[in-house]
C-alpha cells in the first residue's frame, strides 16, 4: 500500500520532527479542552447532546490519519448540527432513540457519499474555490465566529439566522450585557493575544480556561448570573452499525447528497485557506476520502455528522499546532475528560469559551490580502467583499456559493470579451503588438488580428463583429485578414460555423482569410469546419510570417 497516498497522517508520523513535539501537546490540550463545551453545545443544538461530543473523538483521530492537511480539525458544527436539527427532528416524532438512529445513518450515508467521490476523483469542484473566495471567506468566518460568541460573552440572547441578524440583535440588547460575563470573556481574549504577542510558548488558551475556571468557585461568579457549561456526563460511546430501513434510505438520501455538498465545501476551502497559510498544499480526493471515513467512524460510534471546524481549526493553529499530532492529543483529552474529569466541566463559564473563539477569529484576519487583491486587480478585490458580505448576510455556505457564482461570472465574462490587438511588423520581421512595440507598422492592405481566447459560442459574434470593423476602418484596398491564432486553443462548432459564413463573406468581397500560428488541434477543427474542397489552397500557416508571405497580392 502506498502509505503516503492513502495514509498522509501516518506518512507525516514518519518524519516527524521532535522539535514540534511541545507546540502540538500545547494546542492539542487547548483544543481537547474547547471541543468539549463545543461539542456538547453543538449536540444540544441538534437535540442530542452527548452525539455532539462523540462525535468530536474518533473522526478526529480518523481525519488525523487520512487527511492532507496538517492543521484542519473535523467535528459538529453549527451547520451539522442545524441540519440534524431542521431533518430529522421531524421524522423522530418525538423519539429521541429514533433521532439518534437517524443522525447516526445520515454519518454513515454522508461517509459513503464522501468516500465515492473521493475514489470517482471528484475533488476537481474545489478548484472553483478562486483566491477572492478564500480571502472573504476566512474574513467572514472570522466575523461569523464573533457574531456566534459575543452572546456568551455579553451574556444575553441574540436572535436571527445569520450573522448580521445577530449582531442588529446584540445592540438592541446592549443594554442587557452581563458585566461579569463580559470581563471574564475580555479577559480570556486578552491573555491570549498577549501570551501570542509575548510569550508564543505559553498556552494562552489553556492559562485562560484554567483561571476562568477557578475564579468561578473561589469569586462566586456564577451568583452575577455567569452562564456556565453544567454538567456532562460520564462515558465513552458503544460502537454500532446502524442500517436503516429502506423507508429511512429514501427520507435520508436527498439530505444526505445535501450535507455530503456541504461538508466538502466546507472541509475544502477551510483546508486550502490553513494550508496557504502555512505554505503547503492539499488534496482535494484525498480531503473526500478522509471526512469520508471520518463520516462513518461518527456514525458507528453514535456521533452527528462532520465537517471542518474553522473555529476549532483557528484554535489549534494559533495554539501553535504543527501537524496531526495535535488531533492526536486533543482526542486523548476528550477521552480523559469523558472519563474522568467530566465534573469539573461544570466549573468553566461560557463566556471564557467565547473569549477564545474570538481570540481565534481574530488569527484568521489577515487584513493585508484585500490591499494585494486591490493591487493586483479590483475586481479581485470586489469578489472577495461579495464572499464577506455573502457569509456575514446570508450564511456561510451561501457566501462561498454567491462568492464562486461571481468568480465564473468573471470567468465567462474573460471569455466573452478577451483582449485582442491589430498586429504590426517589426524591422526584423516578427509581428507584435504596437502598443508594446512601437516599431511595429501595420502591412498596407493586410490585417493581422491576434485573438487572445479559445473562440466558441459566447463570443464568435464578438470575434466577427471585430473583424467585420477592423476590414472596414482599413485604408482600401485590403487584400487579406490574418488570424494570429498562437493564443487561440479551442474552437467549436458554433465558431466553425461563423468562420465559414465570414470566410464567404470576405470572398465576396475579394479578401483572403488565412490563420497562422495554429495549434494542431484548432487546425484540424478549422479545416473540418470550413469544408475546403480539394482544389482550394490551405488557409493555414505555421506563423504569421508564413501567411503573410502566401498572400496574393
Amino acid at each position: 500500500m502506498d502509505f503516503a497516498r492513502w495514509l498522509p497522517g501516518l506518512a507525516a508520523l514518519r518524519t516527524y520532527q521532535p522539535s514540534f513535539l511541545p507546540h502540538d501537546l500545547a494546542a492539542g490540550l487547548t483544543l481537547g479542552a474547547v471541543m468539549v463545551p463545543v461539542g456538547l453545545a453543538y449536540g444540544e443544538l441538534a437535540g442530542l447532546p452527548m452525539a455532539g461530543l462523540y462525535g468530536s473523538m474518533l473522526p478526529l483521530l480518523a481525519y488525523a490519519l487520512f487527511g492532507s492537511s496538517r492543521q484542519l480539525i473535523v467535528g459538529p458544527d453549527s451547520a451539522m448540527a442545524a441540519i440534524v436539527a431542521v431533518t430529522l427532528i421531524p421524522l423522530a416524532k418525538g423519539d429521541p432513540m429514533r433521532l439518534a438512529m437517524l443522525a447516526a445513518d445520515l454519518g454513515l450515508m454522508v461517509g459513503v457519499l464522501c468516500l465515492l467521490g473521493g475514489l470517482l476523483r471528484l475533488g476537481f469542484i474545489a478548484n472553483f474555490l478562486s483566491k477572492p473566495v478564500i480571502v472573504g471567506f476566512m474574513h467572514g468566518l472570522a466575523l461569523v465566529i464573533v457574531g456566534a460568541q459575543l452572546p456568551k460573552v455579553l451574556g444575553i440572547k441574540a436572535q436571527g439566522e445569520t450573522t448580521l441578524e445577530q449582531f442588529l440583535s446584540l445592540l438592541a440588547h446592549l443594554g442587557q450585557s452581563n458585566l461579569a460575563s463580559l470581563a471574564i470573556g475580555a479577559a480570556c481574549f486578552a491573555v491570549i493575544l498577549l501570551c501570542r504577542r509575548f510569550a508564543r510558548r505559553v498556552p494562552g488558551a489553556v492559562v485562560a480556561l484554567a483561571a476562568a475556571a477557578a475564579a468561578v468557585p473561589l469569586l462566586g461568579l456564577d451568583r452575577y448570573g455567569v452562564a456556565l457549561v453544567g454538567h456532562v456526563p460520564a462515558g465513552l460511546p458503544s460502537l454500532v452499525l446502524p442500517i436503516p430501513s429502506l423507508q429511512d434510505f429514501d427520507d435520508l438520501l436527498p439530505i444526505a447528497f445535501v450535507t455530503a455538498l456541504l461538508s466538502f465545501s466546507d472541509t475544502v476551502i477551510a483546508a486550502r485557506a490553513f494550508a496557504a497559510r502555512n505554505r503547503y498544499r492539499i488534496d482535494a480526493n484525498q480531503e473526500l476520502v478522509a471526512l469520508g471515513i471520518a463520516n462513518l467512524v461518527s456514525g458507528a460510534s453514535q456521533g452527528l455528522p462532520i465537517s471542518a471546524s474553522d473555529s476549532r481549526t483557528a484554535v489549534a493553529e494559533a495554539a501553535g499546532a504543527r501537524s496531526q499530532v495535535t488531533s492526536l492529543v486533543a482526542a486523548l483529552v476528550i477521552v480523559a475528560v469523558m472519563l474522568w474529569l467530566s465534573r469539573f466541566l461544570a466549573y468553566l463559564p461560557m463566556a471564557a469559551l467565547g473569549g477564545v473563539l474570538m481570540a481565534a477569529a481574530w488569527s484568521l484576519c489577515e487584513f493585508h490580502e484585500f490591499g494585494r487583491l486591490w493591487r493586483f486587480r479590483g475586481v479581485e478585490l470586489v469578489g472577495a467583499l461579495v464572499t464577506l458580505v455573502g457569509v456575514v448576510t446570508l450564511g456561510v455556505m451561501e457566501g462561498i456559493l454567491l462568492g464562486v457564482v461571481f468568480a465564473i461570472v468573471l470567468l465567462l465574462r474573460a471569455f466573452a470579451f478577451p483582449p485582442d490587438a491589430v498586429l504590426g511588423r517589426t524591422p526584423d520581421g516578427e509581428w507584435h503588438d504596437p502598443a508594446y512595440r512601437p516599431d511595429a507598422v501595420p502591412v498596407p492592405g493586410v490585417v493581422v488580428y491576434r485573438f487572445s481566447a479559445l473562440i466558441f459560442f459566447a463570443n464568435s459574434t464578438l470575434f466577427r463583429e471585430r473583424i467585420e470593423a477592423l476590414v472596414a476602418g482599413a485604408a482600401p484596398p485590403v487584400k487579406a485578414v490574418v488570424i494570429d491564432c498562437s493564443a487561440i486553443n479551442d474552437i467549436d462548432l458554433m465558431a466553425c460555423d461563423m468562420l465559414v459564413e465570414l470566410d464567404g463573406e470576405l470572398r465576396e468581397r475579394g479578401i483572403q482569410l488565412l490563420f497562422g500560428n495554429l495549434r494542431d488541434r484548432v487546425k484540424r477543427d478549422i479545416e473540418r469546419g470550413l469544408a475546403l474542397g480539394p482544389d482550394e489552397p490551405d488557409p493555414t500557416y505555421p506563423s504569421v510570417a508564413a501567411a503573410v508571405q502566401a498572400i496574393r497580392l
